[in-house]
C-alpha cells in the first residue's frame, strides 16, 4: 500500500505546536512574527505577511492594490486562483495553458487585464519572461501565485520575489504546511505589506488596535500553526531536494517524455509529479488495483466548474490537458522500493 499522501508530522513539529500553545498568546503570538521574518528571509523579500490561506493571501492583495477590472489567471488551477478575484471584487479572466508544462498562456489573453495572477502550477515555475513583458507592456501588476511553488527558483530568485507580491497556501498537503490552514503574503512594498497586515486583522492601524482605518476581514494565522511552519520551513529545503530526486527516479525508469516538461530556466519543486497520458483513466486504476494513491489535478479545469460555466468559455488546451494528467505520489517520505513499486505499476498499465 502506497499512499499519495503522507503528512509529515514530526516530534519537533508538535514540540513546537504545545510550545506556543502553553507559553504565547494564542492569536498573533510571537511566532507569528519570527515566522514571517524567516519566511521573508528565505524568499529574499522584504516583508511577509501570515494570513489564514493562501486564498486570503491572493484576495488581500488585491484589494490592497485597488484591483477593480478584470485580472488574468490559469483556468488549470485549484479554484481559488480565481475565487479570489470575485472576493475581491473583480472579475476573472481566465486563460488557457501550454500543454507543454500546464502553465498560463499570455499570449491567448482575451481582452487587457487589470492585474495578472500566474500559477506556478505544480511547483514548476510559469514562463516568466513572458509574463512579466506582457504585464510590463501594460502596465499592470503581477501577483505570483506561488501556494505550490514553495522553494521554486527562476533565474537565481525564488517564486513570490519576482513580482509586485507572491502568495503562498500552507495547506496540509503543501510542500510545508503549518498542519492545518494557512497563507503569507511576500513583497518588497512596505504600503502593500502594511495594507494587507491590517486588513487581515479587521482593518485595525498599525499601534492601535482601537482605530480601523479600512475594510478589514478576520484573516490571521493562528499562533500554533505559525510555530509549526516555522519547523517546517527549516526543513523545505531537504524535502524540495528529495521530492526531486523522486521525480528524478521516476523520469529516468518511465521516460521523461511521460511527464510534463519543466521550465529551462527554472528550479521546480516537484509539489506534484504529472504525468501526461491518453490513457490516463486507465493507469489511474490499474494503479489503484495495486494499492498505490493517484489523484488528478485537475480533472476539470475552473472555466468548466458551475461557478464559472457561465462564463461560455472553451478553452481547448486545458480541457485536453485535463484528460490526461495524473499525479502519482511525490511526498519527500517516500523510499527508492516504492518508487520502484510506482513505476514497475505504471509500466504495467502502459505496456
Amino acid at each position: 500500500m502506497i499512499p499519495f499522501f503522507v503528512p509529515d508530522v514530526t516530534p519537533a513539529v508538535s514540540e513546537a505546536m504545545s510550545e506556543a500553545l502553553r507559553n504565547e498568546k494564542l492569536v498573533m503570538g510571537e511566532s507569528v512574527y519570527k515566522f514571517e521574518e524567516e519566511f521573508a528571509r528565505y524568499v529574499g523579500t522584504r516583508h511577509a505577511v501570515s494570513v489564514n490561506s493562501g486564498n486570503s493571501a491572493l484576495q488581500l492583495c488585491l484589494e490592497a492594490l485597488g484591483v477593480s477590472g478584470p485580472v488574468a489567471t490559469s483556468t488549470n488551477s485549484f479554484v481559488a486562483s480565481a475565487t479570489c478575484i470575485l472576493a475581491a471584487g473583480a472579475r476573472p479572466l481566465l486563460c488557457d495553458v501550454s500543454e507543454r508544462d500546464g502553465n498560463m498562456d499570455v499570449s491567448g489573453c482575451p481582452e487587457k487585464p487589470a492585474a495578472l495572477i500566474p500559477v506556478h502550477i505544480y511547483g514548476n515555475p510559469c514562463d516568466w519572461g513572458a509574463v512579466s513583458s506582457y504585464a510590463q507592456d501594460l502596465g499592470v501588476p503581477v501577483i505570483e501565485d506561488a501556494c505550490q511553488a514553495h522553494g521554486a527558483m527562476l533565474g537565481g530568485r525564488k517564486c513570490g520575489s519576482l513580482g509586485r507580491a507572491g502568495c503562498f497556501s500552507f495547506y496540509t498537503t503543501k510542500n510545508m504546511t503549518v498542519m492545518g490552514d494557512g497563507g503569507m503574503v511576500t513583497t518588497d512594498d512596505e504600503q502593500l505589506a502594511a495594507a494587507v497586515a491590517s486588513m487581515r486583522d479587521n482593518g485595525r492601524a498599525r499601534g492601535d488596535p482601537a482605530r480601523h482605518e479600512r475594510l478589514g476581514y478576520t484573516m490571521r494565522l493562528n499562533t500554533v500553526n505559525a510555530a509549526a511552519g516555522r519547523v517546517q520551513l527549516s526543513g523545505l529545503d531537504a524535502a524540495n531536494s528529495a521530492r526531486r530526486r523522486t521525480a528524478g527516479a521516476y523520469r529516468r525508469r518511465l521516460g521523461a517524455g511521460l511527464f510534463l516538461e519543466q521550465n529551462p530556466g527554472g528550479t521546480p519543486v516537484f509539489h506534484q509529479i504529472v504525468l501526461r497520458h491518453a490513457e490516463r483513466d486507465r493507469i489511474k486504476s490499474h494503479l489503484q488495483s495495486k494499492g498505490i494513491g493517484t489523484a488528478v489535478h485537475y480533472a476539470t479545469p475552473i472555466h468548466m466548474q458551475p461557478l464559472f460555466s457561465g462564463l461560455g468559455l472553451r478553452l481547448p488546451r486545458a480541457e485536453r490537458l485535463a484528460g490526461m494528467v495524473l499525479s502519482l505520489p511525490s511526498y519527500p517520505q517516500l523510499s527508492a522500493d516504492q518508487v520502484s513499486e510506482v513505476c514497475e505499476a505504471v509500466c504495467e498499465a502502459i505496456a
